[in-house]
């Protein structure tokens, strides 16, 4: 395994020093204010305030940061990639890797986690080694994901995609399956949690700005619908959706305004 990552490090070190050698980019900032509407106690609703900031710099060498900030608080890095590409291979680093699939609410759905990683792209197919502590010991890998995607089966798009995690030796299974008919897009998803012995499952439905789902499991086939409604106006979304748990009977709608730049 050491090898391996001694491997993985010379690669992207050397894309990265040849994309610095050849080519300049200048980074792009792109940046999001939102105001999010919530309902909380006793029937009354309650507002945050946040900034999201992505910069990004693209070429032979990407890198990719998102920061966020709420009222009162400091700004911190959510997420960050590194990378580059070397003879079509494409090789990146960071928090925001996994590449196993996923749908909208995603209530039922198996969703194994990945923390740091390496991801190695070639052509449609794509495997992410996760680090246990990077900071600590980047030889400590705490799970594998692999994920495949056939572009076109009779008009559908589907990608296979699988999660070994190496201390619990617990394997995830997942697949989608999407298509658009005349300007609907339909996105079925499954998941197989192996210890677990349980399937689930959540069907996404997009059309004219509005995404509803529902989903379940093979205990309890109907869970939770919901759904989100985007208007655009000016430079302002304006956001509504709700998500219904019919075995809680909790409603829990939200509603939101942004402004990107």
């Amino acid at each position: 395994m050491r090898k391996v990552f001694t491997i993985l490090a010379a690669t992207m070190i050397a894309g990265a020093a040849f994309a610095e050698e050849t080519i300049v980019t200048t980074p792009v900032l792109s940046g999001e204010v939102s105001l999010d509407f919530a309902e909380t106690a006793n029937d009354k609703w309650g507002g945050t305030m946040g900034l999201d900031l992505g910069v990004d710099a693209a070429g032979l060498a990407t890198v990719d940061l998102d920061f966020s900030a709420v009222d009162g608080g400091a700004v911190t890095l959510d997420n960050w990639t590194v990378g580059t590409e070397v003879a079509g291979i494409g090789i990146a680093m960071g928090d925001d890797n996994g590449v196993f699939v996923g749908a909208e609410g995603e209530q039922t759905l198996a969703a194994p986690a990945m923390a740091e990683s390496v991801k190695v792209t070639v052509g449609d197919a794509a495997v992410a080694v996760g680090f246990t502590d990077w900071t600590a010991d980047i030889t400590d890998v705490s799970n594998i994901q692999g994920a495949y995607t056939i572009g076109d089966v009779a008009g559908f798009a589907v990608t296979a995609s699988g999660d070994y995690n190496l201390n619990t030796e617990n394997t995830v299974l997942g697949a989608s399956v999407g298509r658009d008919i005349q300007g609907v897009g339909l996105t079925g998803v499954v998941t197989y949690d192996v210890d677990g012995e349980l399937f689930a499952f959540e069907g996404v439905a997009n059309v004219m700005g509005i995404t509803a789902y529902a989903n379940g499991d093979q205990d309890d086939a109907f869970q939770n619908v919901g759904g989100e409604y985007t208007y655009n106006i000016g430079g302002a979304a304006l956001t509504a959706g709700a998500n219904y748990n019919i075995d809680t009977e909790d409603f829990a709608p939200t509603a939101g305004l942004s402004f990107n730049f």
